[in-house]
């Protein structure tokens, strides 16, 4: 749990920036963040996630509050405590915004209009879906780019051309509902959660630098790793959601073909008295019911287990809304 300090909620909008080691971006990206954008003011809240350089200090210097996990726990543990400082202070709305200087913050307006005004409860910021704004980035990684947003899509049912993408804007609604807990990253989780409950999603083209001006990334060091961590993270928020099309189709599938199986061997011994050479045929079959009857049970185990989230969620995010309308905790 990282502690969260109480302090006086100036504005409505929060402009959120995770940051590890980027002290010579940092001082930079929030000097260039507006402090007021569509008649709302805007606080800005760097999450210092265990820096072992001058991050904190310097994204002080330039007028941002700051919070320090004390060490490095992750950007997705860093974006739960932007969302838990929003949520706690009261906020309208809140942007994140990468500390590397990768994106504009002169651009902040561009996905928090639609936002404000009542037209998207979350825009994110897109790379690819202007091709005339593609970045100059490695093909490899504008190849993986895409499979990772095919997939996200497939699974969100909405279409989504960057899923990766950390430059976002969060609405009341976001706010209240979004729920996140993968600790290496939250890009394509939100979007798979949010689109789950219904929540409007909106893409922008944005041109952003396709390399960090300093240093390798943080996150996507290792494609590898990325790739398996990401997958990780979309499969468990997908199946929270949709239990029963996770587990219980292949259920249905393995039982069909089980009993298929089972009714031939059957049919032949029926037919001519002995059912070689098709014994593995039969026991193959008994093998794929029984594994279709345990995938069966654990559908229903987590489709109790999503009921009971659905009901947390929604007590949370009254709590949430009340919150907010009250002013926050620092105007309590």
């Amino acid at each position: 749990m990282v502690y969260l300090p109480l302090m006086e909620r100036k504005a409505d909008v929060l402009v959120a920036l995770p940051a590890f080691n980027e002290e010579t971006t940092v001082f930079q990206v929030v000097s260039g963040i507006p402090r007021e954008s569509f008649g709302a003011g805007i606080d800005i809240l760097t999450v210092d996630d265990g820096s072992t350089d001058s991050t904190a200090e310097r994204a002080g210097k330039a007028g941002s509050r700051v919070v320090s996990h004390g060490r490095n726990l992750g950007l997705g543990e860093a974006f739960r405590t932007s969302l838990e400082y929003a949520r706690e202070h009261g906020y309208r709305a809140m942007v994140t915004i990468d500390s590397d200087g990768q994106f504009d913050p002169a651009h902040i307006p561009l996905l928090l209009g639609p936002v404000l005004e009542g037209r998207a409860d979350f825009v994110t910021a897109s790379r690819f879906s202007d091709r005339g704004l593609l970045p100059d980035m490695p093909g490899i990684k504008v190849w993986g780019n895409r499979r990772v947003a095919r997939l996200v899509s497939r699974l969100s049912g909405i279409d989504i051309d960057d899923a990766t993408c950390g430059f976002r804007a969060y609405g009341p609604a976001a706010l209240e509902k979004l729920s996140s807990f993968s600790r290496f990253t939250y890009t394509q989780e939100v979007i798979i959660d949010l689109a789950s409950k219904g929540l409007s999603i909106m893409e922008v083209p944005v041109r952003v630098l396709g390399r960090r001006p300093h240093g390798d990334s943080r996150v996507a060091r290792s494609l590898w790793r990325y790739a398996f961590l990401s997958l990780a993270a979309m499969y468990s928020i997908s199946h929270d959601h949709r239990p029963w099309k996770f587990y219980g189709i292949p259920a249905l599938v393995l039982f069909i073909t089980g009993i298929a199986a089972d009714l031939f061997v059957l049919t032949r011994w029926i037919l001519v008295g002995r059912i070689s050479p098709f014994t593995a045929v039969g026991l193959g079959g008994l093998f794929l019911i029984t594994f279709s009857v345990l995938l069966f049970l654990f559908a229903s185990l987590a489709d109790t287990a999503s009921h009971n989230r659905r009901l947390i969620e929604s007590i949370l995010s009254d709590r949430i809304r009340s919150k907010r309308e009250r002013g926050g905790t620092g105007d309590q």
